[in-house]
């Protein structure tokens, strides 16, 4: 689902009004920066997730600092990590 955020600021950190995890959605309007961060590890401990990847609604994958300084666009979408994926053969 695409961001129904109507502010008139793209940049604005709290553009991300939703997370979703294991099919879960998450609001989280109203959040930025650091308590943001915060929600969405508590959100991953909620869902048993020790380790994953945060990927905004561009499929761009972000990080705890872009999240802190708003280099995301829309929902957040918190993905298991796959070890074995990332290891080369």
């Amino acid at each position: 689902m695409w961001n129904t955020n109507t502010q008139n600021n793209p940049s604005d950190l709290s553009d991300a009004t939703k997370v979703t995890c294991n099919s879960n959605s998450y609001d989280v309007i109203g959040l930025s920066g650091v308590q943001l961060v915060e929600r969405i590890k508590q959100i991953a401990r909620e869902n048993s997730i020790g380790k994953f990847d945060i990927f905004d609604s561009n499929c761009k994958n972000v990080n705890p600092q872009d999240i802190q300084a708003g280099n995301f666009e829309g929902d957040l979408k918190v993905i298991r990590f796959n070890v074995a994926a990332s290891i080369a053969v």
